[in-house]
């Protein structure tokens, strides 16, 4: 019976590896589609990030960093500077920072590495 257990768990293993692996390329394509949307039909891309938010959750897997780093996360619109935010250069600090105009929320992206800037 032991057997059975530990042979039905590798199956279930692979195929929860192979869902997510679907859905993560289905991000990656929902996202595309969202970013070229964005300038002409902005509802249209708000659309698909609620689509990916939602498969996200439900399959329990992080996005991706370039496309965690290009959602606003208090509208949830692909930010896209010039377009729908701005983007301002804190040479100091080390980091860009992404101002949504829809909504005023901040994105600090770091661009230094901590180790280079202390000395």
């Amino acid at each position: 019976m032991l057997f059975g257990t530990l042979v039905f768990a590798g199956v279930m293993e692979g195929r929860r590896a192979l869902v997510n692996s679907i859905a993560r390329e289905r991000i990656e394509i929902l996202f595309g589609l969202a970013e070229r949307n964005a300038s002409s039909e902005p509802g249209l891309a708000l659309s698909y990030i609620t689509i990916i938010e939602k498969m996200r959750s439900h399959y329990k897997i992080g996005l991706p960093l370039r496309i965690k780093n290009r959602i606003c996360k208090g509208c949830s619109t692909v930010l896209m500077p010039g377009l729908n935010c701005t983007a301002k250069v804190a040479s100091s600090k080390g980091y860009v920072i992404y101002k949504c105009k829809r909504c005023g929320a901040e994105r600090h992206l770091r661009y230094k590495n901590m180790k280079s800037t202390q000395k």
